[in-house]
């Protein structure tokens, strides 16, 4: 053993090893891309300044008695920045981010999960899901999968099924005894106070109690779970499912305190005072009301209170011919609500299919179950029978006119009238978040014009005091994946508040080379691998011989996730979709291109690029961006 100095304090260490191995046992990560073969001769990270010596790799010399070694000074860095340039502009390096990943509000590390799931690896894909969305049985169930959009498969045939095989791994590991939680850092001796146990603040707290914070949720609803619980319906959320997701989330310690409501049983001041830190998860959960003549006749609701309804008391009644306005995911689960209840159930949207704001294949389920649609159609007035109960809907026909601030074509009035019977009208055209609280507050929180907080969008710190927002409080009404994404924002500002060592997400793409090449992805090759496929399928006859073909073909085109029949359906929220088989999840995952860096987050490269302030424009200007 010999003694040597590193960064002015005193080790002693191995003399048989080399330098860089010594300072990492003495818990000094110096950096360096050694170990890895296509980088082993050419690194140069790991330089080191050896008083004697001067800059030397730390790799290459061994430690000597009374040896002072320096790791970090100005010019170590601006040697490093300039080596990682270089390494990055070698035609074979790939650091890129796939687009499905880039897509994601999360950053969801999406080919590395696929990677686990495609080798049947559950407890990997999940351990790597949870480190950006702890909620994965919730979210593989309603999110609009921006990632798919993105998706290179995109190009060959249909992407992934990403949303679904993410629901596979989680619906997997909820079936295990122990489900996956994270291991717990040491007590902070911090509390946090977080109001609003929707899907935001349920996933700040998890990352803040998994990091030692003592966290306490407070939920003004009887129950957690924000929207998912009142305005995604039984049919595409199962509540038990939730509900064990929550309790999965809790396990280390965070505490939800519910029918408690931020103005009423307690003041933003007070939380902040009684609190180390204080995070606003409010969530848009008040219905905008659509006024027009009769809008407020019996027989006439607002979408969200309609689908809070249907988990609370049930008192809202419906009728046999029921209208529902708008076209959001909102209306449409309205709509698919309605249907079950057994009404003969019409959406009416001012504009056309395509502008539609729900995701689409939410409007193709609701068609395929029997939902009606008036596009280009908008309410002028609610008529009553001689009960004051609406009756009739006054409706005029529209047409497109100029892009408006959306990038839709705006709607304009004809003057065409008709009318239709309708017991029930739904209005479900926009949610708000309810800011009522801050009306007796000392506190003077930034809103924007659209009456949303402003924050550092960073840290989601709102620049006064201790207090943090997220969500569609400072969005407005947006996703429960955007919500999420905004809730690890926070924990981490919020560790960083208390100098916590919370872990960094390294997200940037310093190189493009894949997405590049996504010109020489030609779309006729799949109906060329069909036709091929199908001159060789054998059989003894010509049922086997399809049953072959299709058997092939499933193993290249995406896996249809098995859903209820339409008879199944009928007057019943059980859960359409029932979840990929194994196999079919494998295969699944199987069919994805492996678009980004092999490391996926874990990317050393990336790490460093990014510690090191690499300018990523220096790499990836030339990139191609991915159609819309």
């Amino acid at each position: 053993m010999v003694t040597i100095n590193i960064d002015g304090n005193s080790f002693q260490v191995d003399k048989n090893q080399n330098v860089l191995e010594a300072a990492k046992q003495c818990g000094i990560e110096i950096p360096s891309l050694c170990d890895i073969d296509t980088f082993t001769d050419e690194c140069a990270l790991c330089d080191v300044e050896i008083a004697g010596k001067g800059i030397v790799k730390a790799c290459k010399v061994k430690p000597t008695d009374g040896m002072v070694v320096t790791t970090s000074s100005q010019l170590l860095s601006n040697n490093r920045k300039c080596n990682l340039e270089r390494i990055l502009q070698r035609a074979n390096t790939n650091c890129s981010v796939p687009p499905c990943q880039i897509a994601c509000p999360a950053n969801v590390d999406i080919q590395s999960y696929l990677y686990f799931i495609a080798n049947n690896e559950h407890l990997k894909a999940i351990e790597v899901i949870k480190k950006t969305l702890p909620m994965p049985l919730s979210i593989g169930r309603v999110c609009p999968a921006f990632c798919e959009a993105k998706c290179q498969r995109n190009l060959v045939d249909e992407p992934l099924a990403i949303r679904q095989l993410k629901r596979y791994a989680a619906d997997i590991d909820l079936e295990k005894l122990n489900s996956y939680t994270p291991i717990k850092k040491d007590d902070k001796g911090k509390r946090i106070a977080i109001v609003g146990a929707g899907p935001g603040g349920l996933s700040c707290g998890y990352f803040l109690s998994n990091e030692g914070y003592n966290v306490t949720v407070y939920e003004a609803m009887p129950q957690a779970g924000g929207w998912l619980r009142y305005g995604i319906p039984e049919y595409r959320l199962p509540k038990d499912i939730l509900d064990k997701e929550i309790d999965i989330m809790c396990r280390n310690g965070m505490s939800i305190e519910t029918n408690k409501k931020l103005g009423e049983n307690f003041t933003l001041s007070s939380l902040s005072e009684e609190f180390d830190a204080v995070c606003l998860a409010i969530g848009a959960s008040q219905a905008s009301e659509m006024k027009y003549t009769g809008s407020d006749l019996a027989g006439c609701y607002l979408g969200v209170d309609f689908l809070k309804d249907q988990t609370l008391d049930k008192q809202y009644t419906i009728g046999k011919k029921v209208a529902v306005i708008g076209g959001g995911n909102t209306a449409i689960d309205c709509a698919r609500s309605a249907l079950r209840l057994g009404a003969d159930t019409t959406l009416i949207y001012r504009r056309t299919r395509d502008e539609m704001p729900a995701e689409t294949y939410e409007i193709e389920e609701a068609e395929h179950e029997g939902v009606k649609f008036h596009f280009l159609t908008n309410p002028a007035e609610n008529i009553a029978d001689d009960n004051g109960h609406v009756c009739q809907i006054k409706l005029e026909k529209m047409a497109l006119g100029e892009p408006d601030a959306s990038g839709r074509c705006s709607p304009q009035a004809t003057g065409e009238y008709f009318v239709e019977d309708f017991d029930t009208v739904i209005a479900a055209v926009s949610q708000k978040t309810d800011t009522s609280f801050i009306a007796n507050e000392d506190i003077e929180l930034s809103f924007s014009r659209w009456n949303t907080i402003n924050v550092d969008e960073t840290t989601m710190h709102s620049g006064v005091k201790n207090i943090f927002a997220i969500g569609d409080f400072r969005r407005g009404p947006a996703t429960a994946i955007e919500a999420i994404a905004d809730g690890r924002k926070a924990a981490k500002g919020i560790d960083e508040f208390f100098g916590g060592t919370m872990e960094k997400l390294y997200t940037e793409s310093f190189r493009s080379r894949n997405v590049e090449r996504s010109h020489l992805i030609q779309p006729e090759h799949i109906e060329k691998l069909k036709r091929v496929m199908a001159r060789i399928a054998t059989g003894d006859n010509a049922k086997q011989t399809e049953d072959m073909l299709n058997h092939a073909l499933a193993k290249v085109l995406r896996a249809k996730m098995p859903e209820l029949t339409l008879a199944q359906r009928h007057l019943s929220f059980n859960e359409v979709e029932t979840g990929l088989s194994q196999q079919a999840a494998i295969d699944e995952a199987n069919r994805c291109l492996s678009c980004g860096c092999d490391e996926g987050n874990d990317c050393k490269l990336r790490h460093y690029a990014t510690d090191y302030k690499v300018d990523r424009k220096l790499f990836i200007n030339r990139a191609v961006p991915l159609a819309n």
